[in-house]
């Protein structure tokens, strides 16, 4: 039936000696992140929510398999330590075990608490201080060990009877104030008004400070001191979540519905986000497109009659025997002791003169030869 805030904005800022963990932004409200149990029924398993304050945004993060109370946040170990009864009507037959919660939610069951004069069996009220983990249980307020290294782990180191308890005041829940170290929270008086009220961790004394009117009559759960020292909480019975200053004032903040109690932790550490790498000089990384061609385009023609398509398609041209030139490439120069063939002269009409010419040819030289042999004889 108490809360704690985890803060949200990253800029860091002080808030009045708050410890790490509380947060600022410059110009904005303080706020934190804190997990939240509501349960709604008397014997029902509890629902996991993710709240963010001041803007009271919920998350749901599911159901939990145990219903629990007591919630406390330890900053140093990142996690939220529950008490937790077996659901749904059940209880564990060794009192009330410790479940760990860490911030994504998941649960992990620790085993019930050692070292203690009687059993914890449904405890209400809870916050950490440092390793001690105080637990409200039956009028009684226990300090529980949550070093991990202690050889007293989640043992019960002592326990003050909380006074008065059947006085005017019937406390849900409080939470420890990171200046002065002490518990505080809201309780029902006597005159049925609520009260902002303060609990003495060594003698378990408590005391009003001041009158709420403010605030419906109801009991009040997941209490949370946020970093500006304001109470935070939740009305169980009658729904709301309220924001609760020292001097009683109070502001109103989200509607939430009605439930048999509830209670909360935080301010939940925030993981600083990973610093980004290094920037990486940049590469040249050599283009594949091809160089612009500087050459014009050639002008449009007119287009060609098509072809009929029963004109044969011409078969396809490999590159490399394509032509250079359109012109015929000159006769290569005859060898050495070769003659090169005659070549006809331009114009020259040979048809049906070929025969005629042999044969005079032929006779004038047969006469040549006559002629000559009968000139030979005669000078001899």
């Amino acid at each position: 039936m108490r809360w704690r805030f985890a803060a949200v904005p990253a800029a860091l800022a002080a808030v009045l000696a708050a410890p790490a963990g509380w947060v600022m932004s410059a110009g904005a409200a303080p706020g934190c992140t804190v997990l939240q149990v509501r349960n709604i029924g008397p014997g029902s398993v509890s629902a996991l929510y993710r709240v963010v304050l001041p803007a009271a945004d919920s998350t749901g993060l599911g159901m939990l398999e145990y219903r629990m109370n007591a919630l406390g946040y330890s900053g140093s170990q990142g996690l939220v330590y529950g008490m937790a009864e077996r659901g749904p009507f059940g209880r564990f037959p060794d009192g009330a075990h410790v479940v760990a919660l860490d911030p994504a939610g998941r649960a992990h069951d620790l085993g019930p608490v050692r070292a203690a004069a009687r059993l914890l069996t449904a405890p209400k009220a809870g916050a950490i201080k440092g390793n001690r983990w105080y637990v409200g249980d039956g009028g009684f307020l226990y300090a529980v060990d949550v070093d991990p290294t202690s050889a007293t782990y989640l043992s019960v180191l002592s326990m003050t009877a909380i006074q008065p308890w059947h006085g005017p005041f019937a406390l849900d829940d409080f939470d420890v104030d990171p200046v002065d170290g002490e518990l505080y929270g809201v309780s029902m008086t006597h005159h049925g008004l609520p009260a902002v009220v303060r609990i003495d961790r060594g003698s378990g004394r408590v005391s009003k400070l001041a009158d709420a009117p403010g605030l419906p009559p109801s009991g009040y759960g997941s209490v949370v001191i946020g970093p500006d020292r304001a109470l935070y909480v939740t009305a169980n019975q009658v729904g709301g979540l309220y924001r609760v200053s020292r001097d009683g004032s109070v502001t109103r903040l989200a509607a939430v519905p009605p439930m048999s109690s509830s209670d909360a932790a935080g301010c939940l550490r925030q993981t600083p986000p990973p610093s980004p790498p290094p920037p990486q000089p940049p590469t040249t990384t050599p283009s594949t497109q091809p160089p612009l061609s500087t050459t014009p385009a050639p002008t449009p023609t007119s287009k060609l009659p098509s072809q009929s398509s029963t004109a044969p398609t011409p078969s396809r041209i490999q590159p490399s025997t394509l032509p250079t030139s359109s012109r015929p490439s000159p006769a290569p120069p005859p060898e050495p002791g070769a003659y090169a063939p005659p070549t006809p002269e331009p114009g020259a009409d040979h048809a049906g003169h070929d025969t005629k010419e042999k044969r005079r040819w032929a006779l004038a030289m047969l006469l040549l030869l006559i002629g000559g042999s009968a000139a030979v004889r005669r000078l001899r």
